[in-house]
């Protein structure tokens, strides 16, 4: 075989070099890319590119069915989920006050330690639970409510100042 039918039958990486011209190298094994054209980019579940990974998990069925049509930029849609996340606190709070000494009232409980101990023959293990400080988390929902208050009054401020006379706010766009 002479060289030109070698180079005619290799395979070879996909991309373009800065020239537009074909890389030339060949693609790293069960790619179409070589290692610097994005050979070495993983694939599938774990790759980190994955629809509706870190916030799907923390929402609930309700939430999910409706995550696609939330306007993203929204201020108003902003305010309205921190007020839903102000009421859940609101109301979780309320749970642990009407009893929150009792063991029997399990509102707000959360696992925070197992301690198991040995003594000669006797194992025991203790459950530590914990209940989330609900005044901190309600204190920083109503800072974030009127923070984006705020921003809502400056961008309606700033609308009316550029002719946009309607009232509703926008997602800014320079």
């Amino acid at each position: 075989m002479d060289d030109a039918s070698d180079q005619s039958s290799k395979r070879t990486c996909g991309a373009r070099n800065r020239q537009g011209q074909p890389c030339g190298k060949s693609p790293m094994k069960g790619k179409a890319r070589c290692a610097a054209h994005g050979g070495k980019t993983p694939k599938g579940k774990h790759s980190g590119n994955r629809k509706h990974g870190l916030y799907s998990n923390a929402l609930s069925e309700a939430e999910a069915a409706v995550w696609d049509a939330v306007p993203v930029g929204d201020v108003d849609a902003e305010i309205r989920m921190c007020k839903v996340w102000l009421a859940r606190a609101l109301e979780l709070d309320s749970a642990i006050e009407l009893d929150p000494h009792s063991s029997s009232n399990k509102a707000g409980l959360v696992l925070s330690e197992i301690r198991r101990s040995t003594k000669g023959e006797v194992k025991s293990t203790d459950v530590i639970t914990r209940r989330p400080d609900t005044i901190v988390r309600i204190n920083m929902l109503l800072g974030r409510i009127a923070q984006l208050e705020r921003t809502r009054a400056d961008l309606i401020a700033s609308q009316a100042e550029h002719g946009d006379t309607d009232g509703s706010p926008r997602p800014w766009v320079d």
